[in-house]
C-alpha cells in the first residue's frame, strides 16, 4: 500500500504526526517472518514532505533483530524500550505424549468447561483432523485456516471471540490482531519452526494476567516435517541466491533451538528468556520441568 501512487498522494498531503511500524521484526532477514516489502518503509518516509516521528514495535525480537530494526528503518537517535519477555502468569509445558489426540482430549475433558483456548496445528490437514476429532468427542470446537472461505473464517473467529465455542483449532493464520484477553490455554499440537513464533503464539494466552497454560506437544515427526518445509520453501524473488541460502541456514539453526527447547530438562521459562537475551533464574517453580525434574 505504501508504494501505490494513490496512497502516496494521500500521505504527502496529510498531516502525519506519527508513523508506526508494527511487527517490525519483519524488516530483518534474521527475524522469523522476514518480508522484503518492509525494506521499502524508509523510501516512503523519505518521500514525505516532512519526516514524522517513526516508531517500531514488535513482541519478539533478539538483539540482532532489534539492531536491524534501528538500522534498516533508519530510526534517528531512537529511544529504545524493552519491557522484558517474562510473563509470570504463563505456565509452560513441553511433553512428548504417546498419543497426541489422547493427551489433548484428556486435557480438555479435565479443564474448566468454561475455559477457552487455542490449539495450533502446523498444516490445514491437521486442523481439519483435530477439529473433527474434538467435535466427535463432544468438545465445543471450531476451525480456522487460509483454505476456508472468508465468510466461514469470519464466523468461526467471532464464535470464538464471543464464547460461542470453547476451542479454536487453527494454523498460525489465526492470532494476529486477535484481542481476547481470557484465553486460558494455548496448545501447540505440532512443534513450530522457531522459538520466536512459538512465544508469540503461546503469548496469546493469559493476557488478562490470570494463570494460563502454554503446552507444546512434541514428536520426532514434527522435526522432520519442519525440516521438509524449510527445505522446500520458495525464496522471495527479491532475494539473491546467496541471501536465500543464508536464510535457509538461519531457519534450520532456529529449528535446532526449538528442538532443544522441547528436549531440555532445564527450566523452560529460563530457556525462552535466555534465547531473547534476558537473564532468568534456574528455577521458576511453575513450568513442567521445574515441577517434575
Amino acid at each position: 500500500r505504501l508504494q501505490t501512487p494513490a496512497f502516496l498522494d494521500f500521505a504527502t498531503h496529510a498531516p502525519i504526526s506519527l508513523l508506526a511500524v508494527d511487527e517490525a521484526h519483519c524488516v530483518s532477514q534474521w527475524g522469523q517472518d522476514f518480508r522484503p516489502s518492509y525494506l521499502k518503509v524508509p523510501d516512503f518516509v523519505r518521500a514525505l514532505p516532512h519526516r514524522p516521528p517513526v516508531a517500531a514495535f514488535t513482541a519478539t525480537a533478539t538483539q540482532q533483530v532489534r539492531r536491524d530494526m534501528i538500522r534498516l528503518l533508519e530510526l534517528e537517535e531512537p529511544y529504545t524500550l524493552v519491557t522484558g519477555y517474562n510473563r509470570p502468569n504463563l505456565r509452560f509445558v513441553s511433553v512428548k505424549p504417546t498419543s497426541k489426540p489422547g493427551y489433548l482430549l484428556r486435557y480438555l475433558e479435565e479443564a474448566d468447561p468454561d475455559a477457552c483456548g487455542i490449539v495450533y496445528c502446523s498444516t490445514r490437514k491437521n486442523v481439519e483432523e483435530v477439529c473433527q476429532f474434538l467435535q466427535s468427542s463432544g468438545i465445543s470446537a471450531t476451525r480456522y485456516h487460509a483454505g476456508l472461505e472468508p465468510e466461514e473464517r469470519q464466523q468461526n473467529q467471532e464464535d470464538f471471540l464471543f464464547d460461542r465455542v470453547q476451542v479454536m483449532v487453527a494454523t498460525n493464520a489465526f492470532g494476529m490482531g486477535i484481542d481476547k484477553s481470557d484465553v486460558r490455554f494455548v496448545i501447540h499440537y505440532n512443534m513450530p519452526k522457531d522459538l520466536e513464533s512459538y512465544y508469540q503464539e503461546a503469548g496469546r494466552a493469559g493476557r488478562d494476567g490470570a494463570e494460563a497454560r502454554c503446552i507444546l506437544l512434541y514428536s520426532g515427526q514434527d522435526v522432520r516435517t519442519a525440516q521438509f518445509l524449510i527445505s522446500q520453501s520458495e525464496p522471495s524473488e527479491q532475494l539473491d541466491p546467496e541471501t536465500a541460502r543464508q536464510l535457509q541456514e538461519r531457519d534450520l539453526g532456529r529449528l535446532k533451538q526449538m528442538t532443544f527447547y522441547c528436549r531440555t530438562r532445564r527450566c523452560l521459562r529460563q530457556y525462552i528468556l535466555n534465547y531473547f537475551g534476558q537473564s532468568a533464574p534456574d528455577y521458576c517453580g511453575a513450568c513442567y520441568n521445574c515441577l517434575h525434574n
